[in-house]
């Protein structure tokens, strides 16, 4: 048991509160400063040796995206960084003003590249998008959607363009 929640420890590269100087030192973790950490937290944690399972109410943050799903598996490298996670159930991401939810979803830490998948559907700003597959890149106001079928709201109120005297007769 003990190995499992120091495996998470060293998974999960818990952020620090701000720093006293306004926030500008990186986090740490003991005496090691960790840039872009990735923050996990779950209900349960089971962890391999290169690899750990969390299940129930699952979030992650990483820079500015804010990921949930119900179980994650999380892959990280002989450092114990993560370097990619595998989402299923209920997944919900937000990154700013882009929003993607399915049934499941990969993300790649390196890159910063989320691709969801299962039903997937989409949001940015006032439109709304459903396809086969999702693909937000962190750091980029790009939004992929495959196979894409797009509705665009409009602001309430906003007037009707309609043509002056109507329909002319031949």
């Amino acid at each position: 048991m003990i190995e499992f929640l120091a495996m998470a420890f060293f998974v999960a590269q818990p952020a620090t509160p701000a720093a006293a100087d306004g926030g500008t030192r990186p986090p740490m973790l003991g005496s090691v400063a960790l840039t872009n950490p990735v923050e996990i937290t779950a209900k349960l944690i089971t962890g391999e040796r290169s690899s750990a399972t969390f299940t129930g109410d699952v979030r992650v943050k990483h820079r500015t995206l804010d990921l949930r799903c119900d179980k994650m598996i999380a892959f990280y490298t002989g450092a114990r960084e993560v370097k990619r996670v595998e989402c299923t159930g209920g997944v919900q991401a937000q990154d700013g003003d882009r929003f993607a939810r399915g049934e499941r979803a990969e993300y790649d830490v390196p890159s910063g590249v989320l691709v969801v998948t299962g039903s997937p559907e989409a949001r940015q700003g006032g439109t709304y998008m459903t396809g086969t597959k999702v693909r937000l890149t962190l750091g980029s106001e790009r939004l992929e959607v495959e196979n894409a079928r797009i509705l665009v709201e409009t602001a309430p109120g906003a007037p009707l363009r309609k043509g002056k005297g109507g329909a002319k007769k031949p």
